[in-house]
């Protein structure tokens, strides 16, 4: 009996070793060249595992009807007790221009309907200093998303709106 139960469980053991790389693949196949651009930037700036394909969301938050990218970022240099940094790009004129970049945030990240400044509103977790978890509303500002989950102009919300980027 306990040989066939190790039958059983080895084959499912490998599929789960495999499957992530599997999954990393196909994310990666079917990303959009500003998704690239991010992914390339991120990657030759924190290294490769800072990259991974399924930390990357294409959502068009300005309604131009070409996506932006909402990269999670993490590294040694992005990532602290409060969380990694959210990092939030466009392309202007074939250019990838960073339009925020919010630290100790965590996932996940959500899309809320409401826009400030031409930009949909970001929903980011957020926890630290000893503070439970909390939701808190993010808003685009002047040229850029707001610097910190905590900066004056943000909001706490009760619940996220569309999640575009979870922990996986």
């Amino acid at each position: 009996m306990r040989n066939f139960a190790l039958l059983l469980i080895a084959p499912l053991s490998v599929a789960a070793v495999m499957l992530p790389s599997a999954l990393v693949a196909a994310n990666e196949d079917n990303a959009g060249p500003e998704k690239l651009a991010a992914m390339n930037k991120i990657e030759a700036q924190y290294g490769a595992l800072a990259a991974a394909p399924e930390r990357f969301a294409e959502v068009d938050l300005d309604g131009d009807g070409s996506p932006e990218i909402l990269g999670y970022i993490r590294s040694p240099e992005t990532c602290g007790s409060g969380g990694c940094t959210l990092m939030v790009f466009d392309m202007k004129g074939g250019e990838l221009v960073s339009i925020g970049r919010i630290p100790a945030s965590r996932l996940p990240v959500s899309i809320y309907p409401e826009s400030h400044g031409g930009f949909r509103d970001l929903g980011v977790t957020t926890a630290c200093g000893g503070y439970g978890s909390a939701i808190r509303r993010v808003p685009f500002i002047g040229s850029s998303y707001a610097p910190s989950a905590w900066d004056d102009a943000t909001t706490k919300e009760r619940r996220h709106g569309t999640i575009v980027l979870r922990d996986q």
